[in-house]
């Protein structure tokens, strides 16, 4: 097995991707096809991602424009009529994990019950590994580089409660105005019939990248430390290859 059949076995992958972030689509351009997949493709797509203007109560602009976005998503794949989709980052960095990892990965999306799965995170950094593929997981998460959900009705509910969100003042019980890390992690709690699974070994952590959530640093603003900041990004991310 290899990532290939794991994307296959969606009916639909989403890469959310700015459309100024050129350099980010081309460096996920270049992971998929480390792993033999060209993209974009019919099965595999860039999703034009939001940049506000007026970022309310939310954390950042940046915040804000990644709640709009992954709910346009859930809204694309209910127009589509999509049963099980996978959503990608643009920053995301596939792992190098066997093959035997990816197929019990493939087994268990088959024959357990989920409708949400984290695929790809930075935390927990050390789940369990006293079993190779999706595990129940009641405790918070970091990093949404790589998700999977399922069922048009969850799809639906969990669309519904982001709109909500984004409706409701930051601090709100039942979540308002805050980073989608955050409401991925409440909707489990919040949305009825969500059942939720993580990925183990990690499939997927973060690329070093320019941030599009929070305020540049002045390394990513002024030149000549712009480039050195790439170049040393690049340098890094050929190291994180292997899972934790």
């Amino acid at each position: 097995m290899s990532f290939a059949d794991l994307f296959d076995w969606f009916d639909h992958v989403y890469i959310v991707n700015l459309l100024d972030r050129d350099d980010r689509r081309a460096e996920t351009t270049a992971e998929f096809a480390r792993t033999g997949v060209a993209i974009p493709n019919d099965h595999i797509t860039f999703f034009a991602a939001t940049r506000p203007t007026d970022k309310g109560e939310f954390p950042s602009l940046g915040s804000l424009g990644n709640m709009i976005s992954q709910t346009r998503v859930l809204a694309d794949a209910l127009d589509r009529d999509l049963d099980r989709v996978l959503i990608c980052e643009d920053d995301l960095h596939l792992l190098d994990v066997t093959d035997d990892a990816l197929a019990a990965v493939i087994a268990d999306l088959d024959n357990q019950q989920w409708t949400i799965a984290l695929l790809g995170y930075l935390e927990p950094e050390t789940p369990p590994t006293d079993h190779i593929g999706l595990i129940p997981w009641s405790e918070g998460t970091l990093g949404v580089q790589f998700w999977a959900i399922q069922g048009r009705e969850t799809i639906q509910a969990y669309h519904d409660y982001l709109v909500a969100v984004r409706s409701r003042p930051s601090g709100h019980p039942d979540g308002g105005s805050m980073f989608f890390d955050a409401a991925f992690n409440m909707v489990r709690t919040k949305v009825d019939g969500v059942t939720f699974r993580l990925a183990t070994p990690n499939l997927a952590g973060q690329r070093s990248s320019r941030t599009d959530i929070h305020a540049l640093r002045f390394y990513d603003r002024i030149e000549p430390f712009k480039t050195l900041a790439g170049l040393l990004r690049r340098t890094l991310n050929i190291r994180r290859r292997s899972p934790q």
